[in-house]
């Protein structure tokens, strides 16, 4: 019992914080590709010069002008940022940008501001995402340790400096706030649908790839007839999202920013990346041909299904789901947004036959297990461990939410 209690999980903090040191030992100084443009786009407000941060003008000409900043910079690391994006590729939203206004306007502390952060914000993700779903303190810790080393999204999530673990955080805040109003009384629980709606608008504002969680969850909430719930989550988004539609405009003097990143958030999508830019959507071949968003289309009636059928109120498994729909369909899934597929693994793992399954998806989604084992690169053929181990998770997923004991899971 004390072995259980006491020795298992102090074995797994002592891994976790292995595993912390050798992360941030061999990736604090790596470079920040898609930092940089965080970087820039956080000293643009207000700028008179400029009118519309996400026009074709403005990204080369800021680029080049950037560019010539870091050669006089005296910073390695800056220069060879600079150079990669010598002409800015805007694409993120405004509210993105602006949340990051905060960080050093020397490159090399704000880079390493930035990896700080994203790798706290992974580590309390997931933690919290365990929480939520009841993993034990030694599983959560061993699983924390088994990410940090050979979870390769995780890797390119740090090293490009991109916000996957930003929204795995969130969505663990998220999970951990929506628990327990059906169950408790008082003011503290009738506001935390409130929160948890002002979490999602927050979230989908930031970087609206997760707007399939409000939509699930929405339905979820109709299926399971909740109507007093859904009003709250509905205000609390409506709220979150208005705070994070004014904090941008008020940024950049203006509401016409949101209609110019509409503009270039479309014409982004519209533009395939292939196999060779480590575009590693499943669905890509299907969307060269026209028939992807079919994919989403059918994924979603599943889903939809199964959640009418089973009334359930998991929002750990409405979410993950969501998010691997996500990451089935979309026309461009970079490595890094693996990070996203956490939230349904780890939701499967308090059960053990789909536990097995998540492991083994996980597995095949890090790639450097799989490359230590066979010595044999994963890449160009990435979308090929990625793709099936998606599937496992979302089969999974749907095969729990049907569960009559999921059905009872009341959050």
């Amino acid at each position: 019992m004390s072995f259980r209690r006491f020795i298992l999980p102090a074995l797994a903090a002592i891994a976790a914080l292995y595993a912390l040191s050798v992360t941030w030992r061999n990736h604090e100084r790596a470079a920040g590709l898609d930092f940089y443009i965080y970087f820039v786009n956080a000293q643009l407000a207000a700028r008179d010069d400029i009118d519309n941060i996400y026009a074709p003008e403005v990204q080369s000409r800021i680029g080049e002008e950037y560019f010539e900043r870091a050669q006089r910079s005296g910073s390695e690391l800056r220069k060879y940022d600079a150079t990669r994006r010598r002409r800015l590729d805007n694409v993120s939203s405004p509210f993105l940008y602006t949340t990051l206004r905060w960080v050093s306007r020397d490159y090399e502390r704000a880079l390493r501001q930035y990896h700080a952060l994203v790798l706290a914000a992974f580590i309390a993700g997931v933690l919290l995402i365990a929480r939520r779903v009841r993993l034990s303190w030694a599983a959560a810790l061993f699983l924390l340790a088994a990410l940090l080393l050979w979870y390769r999204g995780f890797e390119a999530d740090l090293r490009v400096g991109n916000v996957n673990s930003l929204q795995l955080l969130m969505i663990g805040v998220l999970l951990n706030v929506a628990p327990g109003f059906s169950r408790a009384s008082g003011g503290r629980a009738e506001a935390r649908p409130y929160v948890a709606g002002a979490v999602t608008g927050l979230l989908i504002a930031f970087k609206p790839n997760l707007v399939l969680i409000a939509l699930l969850v929405l339905f979820a909430r109709v299926a399971s007839h909740e109507w007093i719930r859904l009003r709250r989550e509905v205000a609390g988004a409506a709220f979150g999202g208005a705070i994070a539609l004014l904090a941008a405009a008020i940024n950049y003097g203006s509401f016409a920013v949101w209609l110019q990143w509409l503009t270039a958030a479309a014409e982004f999508f519209g533009r395939l990346q292939t196999r060779a830019e480590r575009n590693v959507a499943p669905a890509l071949a299907l969307h060269e041909i026209g028939w992807g968003y079919a994919v989403a289309a059918v994924l979603i009636a599943i889903a939809c299904f199964a959640i009418w059928k089973s009334k359930t109120r998991d929002d750990a498994l409405i979410a993950g789901i969501a998010i691997v729909i996500y990451l089935l369909s979309a026309p461009v899934v970079w490595l890094h947004y693996m990070v996203l597929a956490l939230p349904l693994a780890i939701a499967l793992m308090r059960n053990r036959a789909t536990a097995v399954v998540s492991v083994i998806a996980l597995a095949m989604i890090a790639e450097e297990p799989f490359e230590l084992l066979f010595r044999v690169p994963v890449y160009p053929n990435d979308a090929w461990h990625i793709a099936p181990a998606l599937i496992a998770l979302f089969v999974c997923g749907i095969w729990r939410m049907s569960d009559a004991h999921e059905t009872a899971a009341a959050l």
